[in-house]
C-alpha cells in the first residue's frame, strides 16, 4: 500500500493527522478516492473528512468548498483514460495541479478565495451572477 493509499485510508476513517497532509498529499489522496469510488461519492467522502480533519485541527476556516469541488473535478477529468495509474504518476503527469494558480485561472475573478467560496461549492463566474442585494 502506497502512502497515499494509507493516507486515503486513515482519511476515510477518520484518522488522518493534519501534519504533512499539504496540497500534494490532498490532490493525490483525492485521486486515490476518484479511483476507487464515482465521482459524486469521491467528492461527499472527500469534503466531509477534510472539513473533520480541519475543524479537528481547530482550523475549520482552511476548509474551501469551491476548492475542494474544483480540484476534485479537474482531478477526475484528468484521470480519464488512465484508468489504474498509480497517484505518484498522476502527480508527475499533471504538476499544474499541485498549484494553487490553476485555480486563478479557473476563476479570474477570485472568487475561490471568497467567503461564500469558503461555505458553497462556486462554479468559474458563478459570483459574477450572485443576486444583489
Amino acid at each position: 500500500m502506497s502512502r497515499y493509499q494509507e493516507m486515503a485510508r486513515a482519511l476515510a476513517d477518520g484518522t488522518l493527522s493534519p501534519k504533512g497532509f499539504d496540497h500534494r498529499a490532498h490532490v493525490a489522496v483525492a485521486h486515490v478516492i476518484l479511483s476507487s469510488h464515482e465521482v459524486f461519492e469521491a467528492a461527499a467522502l472527500f469534503a466531509s473528512r477534510l472539513r473533520e480533519v480541519t475543524r479537528a485541527a481547530g482550523v475549520p476556516e482552511k476548509f474551501n468548498a469551491t476548492v475542494t469541488f474544483a480540484f476534485i473535478s479537474l482531478i477526475a477529468a484528468r484521470m480519464e483514460g488512465h484508468e489504474g495509474e498509480s497517484a505518484e504518476a498522476f502527480l508527475a503527469r499533471n504538476p499544474d495541479l499541485l498549484d494553487m494558480g490553476v485555480l486563478d485561472r479557473l476563476y479570474p475573478d477570485g472568487a475561490w478565495k471568497s467567503e461564500l467560496g469558503r461555505r458553497i461549492p462556486l462554479l468559474p463566474g458563478q459570483a459574477a451572477m450572485a443576486p444583489g442585494p
